[in-house]
């Protein structure tokens, strides 16, 4: 074909992922997990969609060792009602050349909203914070597991590089 354009099977997958993404938003009680970066110029959210691996942002300013950077305030909360829920973090990929902590109870304002009905809301979210370890420099990633009360999760995979 020439000037491009999707293949018919091409396009079926692409209808599956949609009729997939619908139904998880009819199974699954509106949930979406959003946050945001202490950096207003990278993206800094994403929505839930059970094991989706979504990149996050590169920090754009270099973290200085044994300092700690805010890499993101992650919140969760159902569609329907803006509810916070809670979940839980976990490590899937260590980071190589710092330390990964979590801090519970800090504010975010919700930027993405799959309904819109949330965008703009005040929820406690958590911090994800990166401090790199004496000595280290250079580039690292650190991926992320957000899991709801309900078992649904998000993972986030983040890049941060590491000057003296």
């Amino acid at each position: 074909m020439i000037g491009g354009g999707a293949s018919k099977r091409h396009k079926r997958g692409m209808a599956r992922v949609g009729q997939n993404r619908a139904i998880l938003a009819v199974l699954l009680p509106g949930l979406l997990i959003s946050g945001c970066s202490s950096l207003p110029s990278v993206p800094v959210t994403t929505g839930a969609i059970p094991d989706a691996a979504v990149s996050g942002p590169v920090r754009g300013t270099p973290v200085v060792a044994g300092r700690p950077a805010r890499m993101f305030i992650w919140a969760g909360f159902r569609e329907k009602d803006c509810a916070a829920l809670t979940p839980t973090f976990t490590l899937a990929q260590a980071a190589a050349r710092g330390d990964v902590t979590f801090q519970p109870n800090q504010t975010t304002m919700i930027r993405h909203s799959n309904s819109g009905n949330c965008i703009g809301t005040s929820l406690p979210g958590t911090g994800i914070y990166y401090t790199a370890r004496a000595g280290e420099t250079g580039d690292d990633t650190f991926s992320v597991v957000a899991t709801t009360p309900d078992g649904i999760t998000a993972t986030k995979t983040f890049s941060v590089r590491v000057i003296e």
